[in-house]
């Protein structure tokens, strides 16, 4: 019987198995800045904070919210607000995730709080720059010399593609409306938030992987079969 070598490239892959791609959203934008923000979310470092995304995204709740928030040289702000400055209903609040080691630097997505750091709900931001400042720090110490913990702000995915438009809305200009400070002149709008479960594109192609999704798992097993099978003129019944 005729063996394949696709038996030989799978079973060396097992033991370098890697997990599948993380799940990606894409933010389609109006207005001042128009384009797509294709988003990877880290759903490994922070899940509860990318389900709680996710259930936002498939709910249909970012379709026509603004970039409220936008500081130049800092960060990008949105998820909150649509074109009136009006806040659109969430979810409760979830817990903060910040003290999984990522770390807020440029082209990372946080989500945004109040000053309790437990009060997240459906705003975030995309870092522009390093902000370190704004990671979770375990131990500092107070003018007493007290221990104390900064719960930061909590990073969940980062940019892949659209970090130009990210600069872009940055760079608007601002003024004050009402209460809300830093609310770009001509809005910027989130058309929709779509999600997808597999990168598209490879950094790297792993070995083992016959589907193409940028990774080795049980889908690769069944297209690893039926190659065997045809390999083999093996016809199921």
């Amino acid at each position: 019987m005729k063996v394949c070598a696709y038996l030989v490239l799978i079973l060396s892959a097992v033991c370098g198995m890697v997990q599948a791609s993380n799940p990606q959203v894409t933010l389609n934008l109006s207005g001042a800045v128009s384009g797509s923000i294709v988003l990877e979310l880290y759903a490994d470092k922070a899940p509860v904070t990318v389900a709680n995304f996710i259930q936002y995204v498939q709910s249909g709740h970012y379709a026509g919210l603004i970039f409220h928030r936008v500081i130049s040289g800092f960060m990008i702000q949105g998820g909150g607000y649509d074109t009136n400055l009006v806040k659109r209903a969430t979810q409760p609040a979830i817990v903060n995730e910040s003290s999984n080691g990522l770390s807020n630097t440029a082209g990372t997505l946080a989500m945004a709080r109040t000053p309790y750091p437990h009060s997240a709900t459906s705003e975030f931001f995309i870092n522009q720059v390093d902000n370190v400042f704004l990671n979770y720090a375990p131990v500092l110490y107070d003018a007493s010399d007290n221990a104390y913990s900064k719960y930061g702000y909590c990073v969940f995915g980062r940019v892949v593609s659209g970090m130009e438009l990210v600069n872009a809305i940055a760079a608007l200009p601002t003024t004050t409306k009402g209460s809300m400070s830093n609310v770009p002149v001509n809005n910027v709008i989130i058309q929709c938030a779509t999600i997808t479960q597999t990168a598209p594109v490879c950094a790297e192609k792993p070995a083992g992987d016959l589907n193409g999704d940028c990774s080795v798992d049980f889908e690769d097993f069944v297209v690893l079969a039926q190659n065997w099978m045809k390999c083999n003129s093996i016809t199921p019944e």
